[in-house]
């Protein structure tokens, strides 16, 4: 799965497929599995840019996560990859990066921001999740 994210340069899911894949959520028909749907959110670019690509794939998260917790590690794992990049590191900063798109809330509904919130507060999650990013990008870059 992650070899198939990490190489999404010529096979990258489209704004068209993301909007689907929300909606089928949001309307309890998505018949996509877990792995499908961790696929399809890891070979997105929501932004060229890491804070652009970073707010992108935290609302993917707390768009996707209240209808599937069980992959919320997963897509934590695809949004901390841009923060890395812009040099955060530390569990705490990356904590506090997180709890700030939470606040800013560009496109998150209320229920979205507090899904960010709660992450923001899961230092465990995020480390692990953090941790699991660095093992991928040292394997697939």
């Amino acid at each position: 799965m992650w070899q198939t994210i990490y190489n999404k340069a010529n096979n990258q899911t489209t704004r068209e497929e993301i909007d689907e894949l929300l909606s089928s959520l949001e309307d309890g028909i998505c018949n996509l599995t877990d792995d499908e749907i961790i696929i399809k959110v890891g070979r997105y670019i929501p932004s060229q840019g890491c804070e652009g690509a970073v707010h992108g794939y935290l609302e993917m998260l707390a768009a996707v996560s209240p209808f599937r917790t069980n992959i919320t590690h997963n897509l934590l794992v695809i949004a901390l990859q841009p923060i890395y990049y812009m040099g955060f590191e530390e569990t705490e900063r990356l904590c506090q990066y997180i709890a700030a798109v939470a606040r800013e809330g560009r496109n998150l509904n209320n229920s979205q921001q507090k899904v960010l919130a709660d992450l923001a507060t899961q230092k465990t999650l995020i480390e692990s999740a953090f941790t699991t990013m660095l093992k991928l990008e040292k394997l697939y870059q």
